[in-house]
């Protein structure tokens, strides 16, 4: 029996993501990869408001929507004052299993850039929290 074409294409887009943020990161693994997109994911969606984590969730490719909904809880968005206080979040998050590498957060937006569709990627920048849409319009 062969895969539906959605599940085909689920596997083959978050592999085309990790080993996209691998090589752009020098992360080591895949497995690395994955935990700094599991970390980024959870993060952006811990400071954007209900409606924009259901938009933005729309947005991406099925395996990443179910990372970025993963464990999710509803709550009011957490502040992102500056890029420095969303960085510190995610490399807490990453430990101890992970040593945030430097500059992985434009790597992140680099990726969901580059690799959503372009219809997806124009709808995903205008909500990320306004300390990240520099990055994302310098990647």
């Amino acid at each position: 029996m062969t895969n539906p074409r959605d599940v085909k294409y689920a596997n083959e887009s978050i592999a085309r993501w990790q080993d996209s943020l691998k090589r752009r990161a020098m992360l080591e693994t895949n497995n690395i990869a994955f935990a700094c997109l599991r970390g980024f994911l959870i993060e952006l969606r811990g400071r954007l408001p209900l409606a924009d984590i259901a938009r933005l969730g729309n947005h991406l490719p099925a395996v990443q929507r179910g990372v970025f909904y993963q464990d999710w809880e509803p709550a009011e968005p957490l502040p992102t004052p500056d890029l420095a206080a969303f960085e510190a979040a995610l490399a807490q998050r990453l430990l101890p299993h992970v040593h945030m590498p430097q500059g992985l957060v434009a790597d992140m937006l680099w990726l969901l850039k580059t690799q959503s569709e372009p219809f997806d990627a124009a709808a995903i920048r205008p909500l990320l929290p306004a300390p990240l849409v520099a990055i994302w319009d310098q990647a």
